[in-house]
């Protein structure tokens, strides 16, 4: 059978709540699961809910997402699905407003370590989709400056809060669970970080390139876990807001109404309070190509620019000085960094390099022989993208 009686039991548990939450007007409520996948921290059914409006007298429906945690123990303990939800309900429950760009969530449950639940408006049935672009790590411009548009006003959000409910703000901030950047999560992660983050200035040693340049990097690059993961996702005021933490084309979905392009997020697992270069950094140096990136990367920190000063004039907080664009470009400049150093052993994973045997080689095997391994994916290919993203971070300011 599709699922297991257990798995239908829970299912039915879970959609009776969901449909309790709708109130009175419901009548005559069945549901279809018409389908059931997955991904390294979650198992997701696509759910159909049909009922009759009483209200309207007529009959309607709606499809849900429903995630819930894996039920394979090393996975779990591996990628911490369990703070992962607990991250993504405590934005659902005490963050994400009905009237905001964010799929409607119609039930959360935190019932860790494989209980929890989380229950998404499928924002399909609205039009929205993943970017259909060919290679993730080329996303057309529109798309790009589109979702630069959106993460714009995800941080507005948080900026916002935190000017005119500081408390409860804070509140949220101070119960969120680290995933991926402390030293006392896993010693593994850091070598593993450290060891692929200089492929770049073997690439360029190997070229000729300066010796002087690839000394300053690799003496920076062989630490990158402390000098530049660490160091860039600690707060800094004014600019620490809520940040999406996984900021990347699998995490976005767009739509096109009368030739324009909108995102919408998704997938808050990786939330963190830490400034807007987390999240851009990270988009442009996994979703973009060196070319994009290069000439047209001011165009597009201005579109995020420019969303982010629009939603923070229309809550009656904007600060020119504060949330200026050069403060923004400083911001940057400081932490431009951390999305290469991602990019460094997840970038020939994203163009379909795979080291074979394992799963992913990035949250379940990080240890110095894979990092060996990863190093060699795509070859000089590869090595020299991350060459040509290291010298436009030099051109930036960004190694200073």
């Amino acid at each position: 059978m599709f699922h297991t009686e257990d798995v239908k039991k829970w299912n039915k548990e879970v959609i009776l709540k969901i449909i309790e939450n709708l109130k009175e007007n419901v009548d005559e409520a069945r549901y279809e699961i018409s389908k059931q996948t997955g991904n390294v921290m979650s198992i997701i059914y696509n759910i159909c809910v049909k009922f009759k409006n009483r209200t309207k007298d007529q009959s309607e429906e709606f499809s849900i997402i429903l995630k819930k945690p894996t039920q394979f123990e090393f996975l779990r303990q591996t990628i911490r699905s369990d703070v992962q939800f607990h991250n993504e309900i405590l934005f659902y429950r005490m963050y994400a407003q009905p009237n905001e760009n964010f799929a409607k969530c119609f039930y959360i449950d935190e019932r860790p370590p494989f209980d929890s639940v989380i229950a998404l408006e499928n924002v399909n049935e609205q039009g929205y989709y993943s970017c259909a672009c060919p290679c993730k790590t080329n996303t057309p411009l529109e798309y790009t400056l589109a979702a630069m548009r959106e993460i714009g006003r995800f941080h507005g959000k948080g900026y916002v809060m935190k000017e005119l409910q500081r408390e409860k703000f804070f509140a949220i901030v101070e119960q969120l669970q680290e995933i991926k950047y402390d030293k006392m999560l896993d010693e593994n992660r850091i070598i593993f970080l450290n060891l692929t983050a200089t492929r770049a200035v073997e690439y360029l040693r190997n070229q000729g390139y300066d010796t002087a340049f690839c000394d300053r990097m690799e003496a920076l690059l062989s630490n990158a876990f402390d000098k530049v993961m660490m160091k860039t996702v600690e707060s800094r005021e004014p600019l620490s807001t809520l940040c999406h933490g996984d900021f990347v084309l699998d995490n976005i979905l767009f739509k096109t109404e009368n030739g324009q392009h909108r995102a919408i997020l998704i997938d808050f697992a990786c939330l963190r309070y830490s400034t807007p270069v987390v999240d851009l950094s990270t988009y442009l140096y996994l979703s973009c190509s060196n070319e994009v990136r290069k000439d047209k990367f001011f165009e597009i920190i201005r579109a995020y620019h420019d969303a982010l000063k629009e939603y923070l004039l229309e809550a009656n907080i904007w600060d020119s000085e504060k949330y200026s664009y050069d403060a923004l470009l400083d911001d940057y400049k400081i932490g431009g960094l951390f999305g290469f150093v991602i990019a460094s052993f997840y970038l020939p994973i994203l163009m379909g390099y795979v080291i074979k045997g394992h799963l992913t080689c990035i949250n379940e095997f990080e240890n110095e022989e894979t990092a060996k391994q990863n190093k060699q994916l795509g070859g000089d290919k590869i090595s020299k993208i991350l060459a040509d993203m290291l010298l436009h971070l030099r051109d930036l300011g960004c190694v200073e």
